[in-house]
């Protein structure tokens, strides 16, 4: 059996997947973890990968975690990766994100008001 994991969105969980049928697969959801600080995307995508267990997975991945799944598949062989509302790369994330990436607004606006619903996180997130 082709085996999926399954990467959601930043501010989601396992839900966001539960209106796709994987009746015929078997599915693991990637877990996010705590990043270290200063860590790369690169290193944080290799500890995430520790999560993965079969080989030749097929990849899904939700808004950043699509971003995440194709920088998983850069380090672990891959079937396919499927990016639902995400970036194969920098260039395709809007210059808007970028900035903000940039200027580390994770300093500036606490994390908190980012993970409960509000003027701020459904403009990000929608």
């Amino acid at each position: 059996m082709q085996h999926i994991y399954l990467f959601s969105g930043l501010g989601t969980d396992e839900r966001v997947f539960q209106n796709l049928d994987f009746s015929k697969y078997a599915i693991t959801f990637v877990k996010w973890i705590e990043p270290t600080k200063n860590e790369t995307i690169e290193s944080y995508a290799k500890n995430l990968a520790k999560q993965i267990i079969h080989s030749n997975p097929i990849l899904i991945g939700l808004s950043f975690g699509g971003i995440m799944a194709v920088e998983v598949a850069k380090q672990i062989s891959t079937k396919k990766v499927i990016l639902i509302a995400s970036a194969k790369n920098k260039k395709e994330i809007p210059i808007y994100f970028r900035f903000l990436g940039w200027i580390s607004i994770d300093a500036v606006v606490p994390t908190s008001l980012l993970k409960k619903s509000n003027f701020l996180s459904y403009w990000f997130l929608v």
